[in-house]
């Protein structure tokens, strides 16, 4: 593929179990070793070279599958935190803009389970931002904490041949109120077509329901099941495909093409706590 490429790609889990050498690329030590280096020391040219590979991958998947899956991007051990947020931030601002998470400005999170009793089921979403990247500090030490994916398309698809009226609603526009949390108010269709032409899918199942009842009124009984269908295709075995990220791998979701959630799981409180680095990036000329 090339970076004019855009596919709409339908797929499942097992489509995406049969190709996995298309959305998951693994760097070489050395390739690692120069993405981290300062150019001085690695030699600009190889480290450019070894940048530009790892961005047209990303764009790449991302254009395909809505997703794409980066191994040994950092060396798991005991890498202070701070230098590791410095290191990437550095080549996500290749990228686009990375862009605040919360009302306290915050470009970086370290997302973690204090108390170590374990995190609930978190269901399928779309972040605030063009692209979300996850970096695996840690995973959890006793299972869990999954990364869950599903095609925009592949839902669309689905819900498009079993009922029909039901995708009419979601096609129509929803009221999606952030402020609450330092976002904003917006108002899109949840399916929707994007200027490439590909489908696009925006989708927050508590803030939209929340949102009603504070712009209009309750939902309508057809919009509630539309909205129990949408759930109910989305964690479908047959939909969802679970992702679990070792130490050092990169995750980078569009957001407008994959939704995504999390597997519960069950923690350790201290250093083997589980730990996800978390950006936001909305794209533009760096």
């Amino acid at each position: 593929m090339s970076d004019d490429t855009v596919i709409d790609a339908s797929w499942d889990a097992a489509y995406l179990d049969s190709r996995r050498d298309q959305w998951s690329l693994e760097l070489s030590d050395e390739d690692r070793r120069l993405l981290w280096a300062d150019a001085p020391a690695g030699g600009r040219r190889a480290t450019d070279r070894v940048r530009e590979r790892l961005h047209a991958f990303v764009l790449d998947s991302t254009r395909a599958f809505g997703f794409a899956h980066v191994r040994n991007l950092a060396a798991p051990g005991p890498t202070g935190e701070r230098e590791i947020v410095a290191g990437l931030s550095a080549l996500l601002r290749e990228w686009g803009r990375i862009v605040p998470q919360n009302t306290r400005g915050d470009l970086a999170q370290v997302l973690r389970d204090r108390d170590g009793d374990g995190a609930t089921e978190l269901g399928f979403h779309c972040d605030a931002c063009d692209l979300l990247v996850l970096l695996c500090l840690q995973p959890a030490v006793h299972g869990g904490g999954n990364t869950r994916l599903a095609s925009a398309r592949r839902v669309y698809d689905t819900i498009e041949r079993e009922r029909p009226a039901a995708l009419d609603h979601l096609c129509e526009p929803w009221t999606f109120d952030r402020s609450d949390r330092g976002g904003r108010v917006s108002v899109t269709p949840i399916f929707f077509t994007q200027p490439d032409g590909t489908l696009g899918c925006h989708y927050q199942p508590r803030t939209v329901r929340a949102s009603a009842e504070r712009h209009g009124g309750p939902l309508t009984a057809p919009q509630r099941q539309a909205l129990d269908l949408l759930d109910e295709v989305l964690h479908r075995p047959q939909t969802a495909f679970d992702l679990r990220l070792a130490a050092g791998e990169l995750l980078v979701v569009r957001n407008s093409r994959a939704l995504h959630g999390r597997s519960p799981f069950t923690d350790q409180v201290g250093p083997r706590s589980r730990r996800m680095l978390r950006f936001w990036i909305d794209e533009e000329a760096a």
